[in-house]
């Protein structure tokens, strides 16, 4: 495992905590496989229903309609709890969000934070497609 992967997958899952979203969910699990696999290939979040939750799907044995189900479950409770306020102080915003982001927004949100914040503390990664 690279720097880069280390790196990304303890920011994702700390993330993902931070949200409020329970560890012990398969959405959990899926969110941030989702999110790793938009880290290398940004690409994917063209096509999320076609080919990324079919993919995380295949390696958690079950189908891409559950990945997306039980995403959206857990984001439900995550957002229930904490209303993402996390995510403000991410990005630096006030207020809060008005509505609970889709799984699709929450994996580019996220995805690109680690992405930059990687970046930033030059920790480097493999080229991406774009």
């Amino acid at each position: 495992m690279t720097d880069f992967e280390i790196f990304s997958r303890e920011e994702v899952t700390k993330i993902l905590l931070e949200l409020g979203i329970p560890a012990n969910l398969q959405g959990f699990r899926c969110l941030q496989r989702c999110i790793l696999k938009v880290i290398n290939r940004p690409s994917l979040l063209r096509r999320v229903t076609r080919d990324l939750y079919p993919q995380v799907g295949e390696e958690f044995s079950i189908d891409g309609t559950v990945v997306e189900r039980s995403m959206r479950h857990s984001t439900e409770i995550g957002y229930n709890k904490t209303g993402f306020k996390s995510l403000c102080s991410l990005f630096k915003t006030e207020g809060g969000w008005d509505y609970k982001p889709t799984s699709s927004e929450l994996i580019a949100l996220i995805a690109e934070y680690v992405r930059f914040k990687a970046e930033k503390s030059g920790i480097s990664r493999e080229p991406f497609d774009e």
